[in-house]
C-alpha cells in the first residue's frame, strides 16, 4: 500500500503548509534572479513579484529597505528588491 492511500492525521498547521506546497507547485512563481562573479566579488540580484504567495521577500512581506551585513557579505534592498554583495574566500590562501 503506497503512502497516498493511508488516510493521515495531520494538525491544522501542517494542512495549511502541504496547501501551501501544492499552490506553490500548481502556481508559476514570478521573479527574476541573476548571479555574475568579477574577481572574488559575487553580485546577486533577486526580484519577486508581490502576487507570490509570500510576498516578495517571504513572510509575506512586500517591501523592504534597508541593508544587513556580515564579515563578507552585505544585503541591500531596495524596497522590491534585494542586491547581495558577497566576497569569496581566496583559493590556495594556504590555510587548512
Amino acid at each position: 500500500m503506497a503512502v497516498s492511500d493511508k488516510k493521515m492525521r495531520v494538525s491544522q498547521e501542517e494542512a495549511a503548509a502541504i496547501d501551501i506546497m501544492r499552490f506553490n507547485k500548481a502556481e508559476k512563481r514570478r521573479e527574476v534572479s541573476w548571479r555574475k562573479q568579477i574577481g572574488r566579488l559575487k553580485i546577486h540580484y533577486n526580484w519577486r513579484s508581490r502576487k507570490n504567495l509570500w510576498g516578495r521577500f517571504g513572510g509575506g512581506w512586500n517591501w523592504k529597505l534597508g541593508f544587513q551585513a556580515a564579515s563578507r557579505c552585505i544585503i541591500i534592498n531596495l524596497l522590491v528588491c534585494s542586491l547581495r554583495l558577497e566576497i569569496a574566500d581566496k583559493e590556495g590562501g594556504g590555510e587548512t
